[in-house]
């Protein structure tokens, strides 16, 4: 199962530059794709805060697998963010627990972070 970063969603949600390659990488990922509930909560924000129509952006979020996150997820996150970007911390803690053995973001310092606790594909 592959899990994808809040950046990921949001940059197809918006069209934004690297729209063309995240969606690219949805469409030749041979794995379940799967999102935690930040993610899902961070695209939903961006896509009320642009005033975007919100069924074609719920029809899009119930592609993928939706991922709990858990206070053990939070302990982690504090444990492993040193001080800095909690926010990833607690996206790799969540995707690995729940199994997923890839994560996909367009954040350079997240995928130069945490390479030894779950494998990064960094688009763009």
């Amino acid at each position: 199962m592959i899990c994808l970063d809040a950046n990921v969603l949001i940059e197809i949600v918006l069209g934004r530059k690297n729209a063309e390659v995240c969606q690219a990488y949805l469409d030749s990922a041979r794995e379940d794709l799967a999102i935690t509930l930040l993610s899902l909560d961070h695209a939903m924000y961006y896509a009320e805060a642009h005033k975007l129509a919100l069924q074609p952006i719920e029809q899009f979020m119930r592609l993928f697998i939706w991922l709990p996150m858990i206070d053990a997820d939070a302990q982690w996150a504090f444990e492993h963010f040193a001080g800095k970007d909690y926010e990833d911390a607690l996206q790799v803690a969540a995707a690995s627990r729940e199994g997923c053995n890839r994560f996909v973001t367009l954040d350079r310092n997240l995928a130069k972070k945490y390479p030894k606790h779950i494998a990064i594909d960094l688009l763009a």
